[in-house]
C-alpha cells in the first residue's frame, strides 16, 4: 500500500495520483523533466522548507480521483481561450445563480428551520461557500487569468500582479480553494440527502434543490477544467517560456 512520507520519491507520487504531481509543480519546487528519484525530504531540503508543509498539501489530494468528465474538446484552446471559456461558462453562471440560491436557502431555512438543525447548517454552509466562490473568482480574475492572457500573447511576458509574476503562487491558492470547496459540496449533499426533494416539499424548497443541484454540477466541472486543463497548461507554458528566454 502506498504510504506518503518524507522518503516518498517524486516518481511514486506520479504513479499514485497525478494530482499530487500537479500540486508539487504549483509550488515551483518541481518542473517537468526534473529528477524524479529525489525524495520529498531531499526536494524540500534544497529549498530550505519543512517537508511537513508539502506533505500536508499532498495528503489533501492523495485520495482524490477525478470524476468522469470529458474536456477533450477544449484541448486545442490556448491559455487565453481557456480563460475566456471558464469565465463565460462558469464565472458568469455563478455570479448569476449564487445570489438566487442564497436567497432561496435563507427562505427555506427561515420557514422550516425550527427544529431542523440540518437546514440551519445548510444556510450557514452555503452562505459561506457563496462568499468563498466569489473571492476565488476575483482572485483568479485579478491575478491568474491576466498572467495566462499575457503568456498567450505574442511576447509571452507576464506583467506583475498583486501575486507577483509567476503562476505557481496563484495556482497553489486556487488548488487549496478547490479542495475546500469540494469538501463543502459533499457536505451540502449530506445535508439534503443527496439533493432529494421530499414529497411534502413546497415550491420554494423544490426551487432551492434545483438551484443547488445546478450549482454543484457546474462547480464540479469548473474545478475539473481548472485542475486538469488550465493549471497544468499554465505551468507548462510558463516553463517553456522560461526555457526559451
Amino acid at each position: 500500500m502506498f504510504e506518503l512520507n518524507s522518503e516518498t520519491k517524486i516518481a511514486e507520487l506520479d504513479a499514485e495520483n497525478p494530482a499530487m504531481i500537479r500540486v508539487l509543480k504549483s509550488t515551483g519546487m518541481y518542473s517537468e523533466g526534473d529528477n524524479t528519484d529525489r525524495t520529498i525530504d531531499e526536494l524540500c531540503m534544497g529549498f530550505g522548507l519543512n517537508p511537513m508543509i508539502i506533505l500536508n498539501m499532498l495528503a489533501r489530494v492523495q485520495g482524490e480521483r477525478p470524476p468522469d468528465i470529458d474536456i477533450s474538446e477544449l484541448n486545442e484552446l490556448n491559455l487565453a481561450q481557456i480563460v475566456e471559456h471558464i469565465e463565460s461558462e462558469h464565472h458568469a453562471f455563478l455570479r448569476e445563480t449564487l445570489p438566487v440560491a442564497v436567497e432561496l436557502v435563507g427562505r427555506v431555512a427561515g420557514k422550516n428551520g425550527t427544529g431542523d438543525d440540518r437546514l440551519s447548517e445548510l444556510r450557514e454552509l452555503f452562505t459561506g461557500l457563496a462568499d468563498e466562490l466569489e473571492n476565488h473568482m476575483l482572485h483568479e480574475e485579478e491575478a491568474l487569468f491576466p498572467m495566462c492572457r499575457d503568456m498567450a500573447a505574442d511576447d509571452g511576458t507576464i506583467k506583475p500582479t498583486r501575486c507577483g509574476d509567476t503562476v505557481g503562487g496563484p495556482i497553489a491558492c486556487m488548488e487549496n480553494d478547490h479542495i475546500a470547496a469540494k469538501q463543502t459540496l459533499a457536505r451540502l449533499g449530506e445535508l439534503t440527502d443527496n439533493f432529494a426533494v421530499p414529497e411534502s416539499a413546497d415550491n420554494t424548497y423544490r426551487e432551492m434543490i434545483e438551484c443547488l443541484t445546478n450549482i454543484v454540477q457546474n462547480t464540479v466541472i469548473h474545478i475539473y477544467k481548472e485542475d486538469h486543463l488550465l493549471f497544468p497548461r499554465a505551468l507548462e507554458t510558463q516553463a517553456a517560456l522560461r526555457e526559451g528566454s
